[in-house]
């Protein structure tokens, strides 16, 4: 079954590159999930900014859907880091996504599409895969990689509430 694969990361001691694979068929259902969390006057969920019992709440509708998560974890916040961890990404899921959403993050753009262009070309699966770079707020699915690296990188309890379905990989 093809998968939609959404992407965001932590910047805090070094750079964990968070991504949550979902299958194409439950996207709706998890996006209108997500978006029925939304306070009045929301935009988006940024979990930084939630409270703990809102990041308790959100993380228990994120586990319901079974999502997996891939965490790309690397010393550095550089460069050549952001580069290595989506091309790694890119290898892993060549065969079976068929969308990769990006959380855009203006500094990185023109690095971000030159690796993902090279690293679909690499893979061959430059016909297959349509990848796209997003504001946070255009699409809610997004926020499911925010609040996984969040909480990985934090540790403790909100660690533990991601972990069974996290995967972290050492680029």
């Amino acid at each position: 079954m093809p998968e939609h694969v959404f992407v965001d990361e932590s910047k805090t001691n070094g750079l964990l590159m968070a991504a949550t694979i979902c299958p194409a068929a439950e996207v709706n259902e998890h996006r209108r999930a997500m978006a029925g969390l939304l306070m009045p006057r929301e935009r988006r969920i940024h979990f930084t900014k939630e409270s703990p019992a809102r990041r308790r709440k959100i993380l228990a509708v994120i586990a319901e859907f079974g999502l997996v998560a891939r965490l790309y974890q690397a010393d550095k916040n550089d460069v050549s880091a952001r580069r290595a961890c989506l091309a790694a990404l890119v290898q892993d899921i060549s065969a079976s996504a068929e969308r990769l959403v990006v959380e855009r993050d203006e500094s990185t753009v023109t690095v971000d599409k030159q690796v993902l262009f090279h690293a679909a070309r690499r893979h061959e699966c430059s016909d297959s895969l349509q990848y796209e770079l997003l504001a946070a707020h255009a699409d809610p699915m997004l926020w499911t990689p925010d609040a996984v690296a969040w909480s990985w990188v934090k540790g403790g309890e909100w660690r533990d509430s991601v972990a069974a379905y996290s995967t972290v990989i050492r680029v």
